[in-house]
C-alpha cells in the first residue's frame, strides 16, 4: 500500500509543471555532459584500443543520439513558451550537430545518413515551432536564438555533405570512379610524358602522375566516349607537379620533406578509397607500381631519417590511414579553414554569447511564470548562463585544439599556394605535423599479443554479456589477450626489408626457410590444410623455442616472438583479417583450445607445459592435431638449430608469412579497425595495395585450395 502511494506521488510530481521543468533541466544537463564526453574522448579511440574505452565511447555515442532528440521533444511538448526555453532548444539542437571528432561510430552508420538527415530536419522544424511561438520581447535573446537556429541548418547541411562524401552509394563512389578510370590509363600517359621530357631532369616522382586534387570537379562532368571514362583537365593537380613545385620553393625548404610526405599520403588515401568501392585497380600488375613502393616510398632520400627509408615509408602509410580515419569517422576534413570560415567560427560564438549576456541582464529579460528559485537564485536564468558558457568554451577550445585538422590544413594551404593565394602560416602548420609524427600521436602503434600455451585455460566470466543482452560480445574459452606491446622500429624495418628483398613476391614462409637452407627440412610445416593451421602450429613451435629465457627480448628474438604472438592474436580476436573464412578460423581456434586443455590439464606453469609437449609421443603427420604439429615443429627447431640461428630463421619466417597474409578483399574490417587503435596488418594491407598486390599468389597457397581472401 505504501509502495503504491509512493509511486502515485512520484508520478503526480513528475507530471506536474514543476516536475516537467525539472525533467527538462535534467535532460539538458545530461545532454550537455554527454556532448562534453563525446568531444573529449571521441578522437581517442584511434590512439587507444582498450576495450573499456571502446565500450565507453559506444555508450556515450548511443546516448548522445537518443537523449538530445528526446530533450528537444520534451521542450516542444511542454507548456512553457518563454524565449528562454526556445533558446535552450536551439542550443541543444546545435550541440547535436556540432560534434566533429566523431560523426559516426562505425562505417555501417554512414549508409544510414538519409535516416539521420530526416531526424535532424524534423528536430529543426520542432525548434522553429518553439521559436515562432515563444513569448517575450527580448531582442538580444531573439537574435541569439535565430543565429543559432540558422547555424544549425547550415551544420545539418554540412553533416549531410560529410556523410554523403564518405558513403559508398554517394560521393565516395563517384569521386573514386574518377580516380579508378584515370588509373586505368595513367601508366600510358606518364610513359609518353617521360619520353618527351629531358631524361636528365626527370625526378623519381615524374613517373607517377597520381591525382592530388581535382577529382571532385571531374565527377560532376559526363564521361567521354568511346570507353566512357573520365579524363583529366588542366585544373587537375597531380602529385608529381606538387613535388616539383615544392622543390622550387626556397622559402619552404626547411619543411619540404614534411610537405611531400603529407601530400603523398593525401594522394595515396584517394587511391586507397578505391578498395572500399570495389573498383578494379588499374595499377595492379604493373612493374612501375612496385617500383613506386621500393624506390619512392622506401627511398632513403624520402625519409626524415635518412638512414632508414623503411620507417619513412611507414610514416607515410600512417598518415594516409589518418586521412582515411578522418574521412570515415569525423567531419574534420570539412572544417572551413578559409579566413571567412575562421572568422565565422571565432567571431560568431562571441557575438552569440554577448547577445545572450546582454539579454540575460537587461530589463527586458522575460521571467517564466513558473518560478524556480534556490536560495533566492533564479534557476532557469542560471541554467541558461551555464549552458551558453559551456557551449562557448567547448566550441572554441575544440576548434583550436583539434590536432587532427593540421594535416588537412596543410593540404589546403599547399593548394592555395599553388593557386597563387596566400598561406602565411604554412611553415607553422608543417612544424605541427612534423611534431605529431615524431611523437607518434597518429595511431596507438601497438601489437596485440596472444600466447596459446599461456592462456588456453582461461575461463571467461560472461556476466556482462548476458546482462547486456549480448550488446557486449561474449568472450570464448581461452580467449584472453596478452598485454599489447609497442610496435618497435626494429619490427617494422624487419618486415618491410623482407618485402623489398623479395622484390614484392609473397611467400608463405618457404622462401625464408630456403634462404636459411632449411626449405626441405621444414617444408611439411608450410603445407598444412589451412592458413589457420599454419599460424597456430608455427606459433606453438615458436613458443616452445624460447627455452624459458627470461632475458628482455631483443633483435631477432623480439621480431619472431612479437609477430608470432600477433598472428595468434589475429586468429583469436580479428579472424576477419586472415585469409580463411572467419567462422572456420574461430572453430579451429576453439578446438585447439580444447585439445590443449585436454593434453596439458595437469600442467600449471609455462615451463612444465613446454616440457610435456617436447616429451610427448607424436603420431604420424597425417593424424596429428595442430597442438601435436606445433610440438613436433618446436622439437625440430630446437634439435637442429643453435639458438641464435633459430631466432634468425623464425624472424625471417614470420615477417614473410605476415606479408603473405596481408592481402585481402575485405576492406571493411580494415576500416572498422581504424576506430579501434589501428592494426599493423592494416598498414601492411595499404602498403601492398600501393605496390599493386591485392591477392596472394596461388602457387604459395595451401594445398587444399583457397577459401578466398
Amino acid at each position: 500500500m505504501r509502495l503504491n502511494n509512493a509511486t502515485t506521488t512520484l508520478a503526480h510530481g513528475l507530471g506536474s509543471s514543476q516536475g516537467r521543468l525539472v525533467r527538462i533541466e535534467v535532460f539538458i544537463f545530461l545532454s550537455t555532459l554527454i556532448w562534453l564526453l563525446l568531444e573529449m574522448f571521441g578522437s581517442y579511440r584511434r590512439r587507444y584500443s582498450h576495450r573499456f574505452l571502446r565500450v565507453f565511447v559506444w555508450t556515450v555515442y548511443t546516448l548522445f543520439t537518443v537523449l538530445i532528440p528526446c530533450t528537444i521533444g520534451l521542450l516542444q511538448d511542454s507548456l512553457f513558451r518563454d524565449q528562454t526555453f526556445a533558446l535552450w532548444g536551439t542550443v541543444i539542437l546545435f550541440i547535436q550537430l556540432s560534434s566533429d571528432s566523431i560523426s559516426v561510430y562505425s562505417i555501417q552508420d554512414i549508409e544510414q545518413r538519409k535516416r539521420m538527415l530526416v531526424q535532424h530536419v524534423l528536430q529543426i522544424i520542432l525548434v522553429l515551432w518553439m521559436i515562432v511561438n515563444g513569448k517575450g520581447h527580448n531582442k538580444c535573446y531573439s537574435a541569439t536564438t535565430w543565429m543559432l537556429w540558422i547555424w544549425s541548418v547550415l551544420m545539418t547541411y554540412r553533416k549531410s555533405r560529410a556523410l554523403s562524401k564518405a558513403s559508398k552509394k554517394g560521393g565516395m563512389l563517384e569521386h573514386s570512379k574518377v580516380v579508378a578510370d584515370y588509373m586505368m590509363v595513367e601508366h600510358e600517359q606518364t610513359s609518353q610524358r617521360v619520353v618527351r621530357t629531358n631524361q636528365s631532369t626527370v625526378s623519381m616522382m615524374d613517373r607517377y602522375r597520381y591525382i592530388f586534387h581535382g577529382e571532385e570537379e571531374l565527377a560532376s562532368m559526363l564521361p567521354i566516349a568511346p570507353q566512357y571514362r573520365f579524363e583529366l583537365k588542366e585544373s587537375t593537380i597531380t602529385i608529381d607537379s606538387v613535388w616539383r613545385w615544392l622543390d622550387s620553393r626556397g622559402d619552404l625548404a626547411e619543411n619540404v620533406q614534411t610537405m611531400k610526405d603529407v601530400t603523398l599520403s593525401f594522394t595515396l588515401f584517394k587511391l586507397l578509397k578505391q578498395r572500399f568501392c570495389g573498383y578494379q585497380l588499374g595499377e595492379v600488375g604493373l612493374p612501375k607500381t612496385k617500383d613506386f613502393v621500393f624506390h619512392v616510398l622506401m627511398s632513403e632520400s624520402q625519409s626524415q631519417n635518412a638512414s632508414n627509408g623503411y620507417l619513412g615509408a611507414f610514416r607515410v602509410i600512417e598518415l594516409e590511414l589518418a586521412f582515411l580515419y578522418d574521412f570515415f569517422y569525423t567531419r574534420l576534413d570539412l572544417e572551413s579553414r578559409t579566413y571567412l570560415g575562421c572568422l565565422m567560427c571565432i567571431v560568431v560564438p562571441f557575438v552569440i554569447v554577448w547577445n545572450f549576456i546582454s539579454g540575460a541582464f537587461s530589463r527586458h529579460y522575460h521571467r517564466s511564470n513558473m518560478q524556480q528559485r534556490v536560495n533566492e537564485t533564479d534557476v532557469i536564468h542560471g541554467a541558461t548562463i551555464v549552458l551558453l558558457a559551456v557551449w562557448l568554451i567547448v566550441r572554441v577550445s575544440t576548434g583550436f585544439c583539434h590536432r587532427e585538422t593540421t594535416k588537412w590544413e596543410l593540404v589546403d594551404m599547399i593548394q592555395n599556394l599553388m593557386a597563387g593565394r596566400t598561406a602565411p602560416y604554412v611553415n607553422s602548420i608543417a612544424n605541427r605535423v612534423k611534431k605529431e609524427q615524431a611523437t607518434h600521436l597518429l595511431w596507438e602503434r601497438k601489437l596485440g599479443q596472444y600466447t596459446m600455451l599461456l592462456n588456453f585455460d582461461y575461463q571467461p566470466c560472461n556476466a556482462p554479456s548476458i546482462l547486456s543482452l549480448r550488446l557486449i560480445e561474449a568472450t570464448r574459452q581461452g580467449q584472453k589477450p596478452g598485454k599489447k606491446i609497442k610496435l618497435t622500429e626494429e619490427v617494422v624495418v624487419h618486415v618491410l626489408s623482407q618485402f623489398k628483398e623479395s622484390s614484392g613476391h609473397l611467400e608463405n614462409g618457404r622462401s625464408a626457410l630456403a634462404r636459411n637452407q632449411l626449405g626441405t627440412q621444414f617444408s611439411w610445416a608450410c603445407k598444412l590444410p589451412t592458413h589457420t593451421h599454419m599460424i597456430l602450429a608455427w606459433h606453438i613451435g615458436t613458443t616452445l623455442s624460447i627455452d624459458g629465457n627470461e632475458e628482455p627480448l631483443t633483435g631477432d628474438r623480439l621480431v619472431a616472438k612479437s609477430l608470432s604472438d600477433y598472428c595468434a592474436y589475429l586468429v583469436a580476436f580479428v579472424p576477419e583479417m586472415l585469409p580463411d573464412h572467419f567462422c572456420d578460423t574461430q572453430r579451429i581456434f576453439d578446438v585447439v583450445v580444447m585439445e590443449t586443455r585436454k593434453c596439458l590439464a595437469v600442467c600449471d606453469t609455462m615451463s612444465s607445459r613446454c616440457e610435456k609437449l617436447m616429451m610427448m609421443v607424436l603420431p604420424d603427420n597425417n593424424s596429428c592435431t595442430i597442438l601435436e604439429m606445433g610440438a613436433k615443429l618446436g622439437r625440430e627447431l630446437k634439435g637442429v638449430l643453435p639458438e641464435e640461428r633459430r631466432w634468425k630463421v623464425l624472424a625471417d619466417f614470420w615477417a614473410e608469412f605476415l606479408l603473405f597474409l596481408a592481402p585481402s578483399s575485405n576492406a571493411e574490417i580494415h576500416g572498422e579497425m581504424l576506430a579501434a587503435g589501428g592494426e599493423f596488418m592494416t598498414h601492411l594491407w595499404a602498403l601492398l595495395t600501393h605496390a599493386g598486390i591485392v591477392d596472394r599468389p596461388s602457387s604459395s597457397s595451401r594445398t587444399s585450395g583457397e577459401h578466398g581472401s
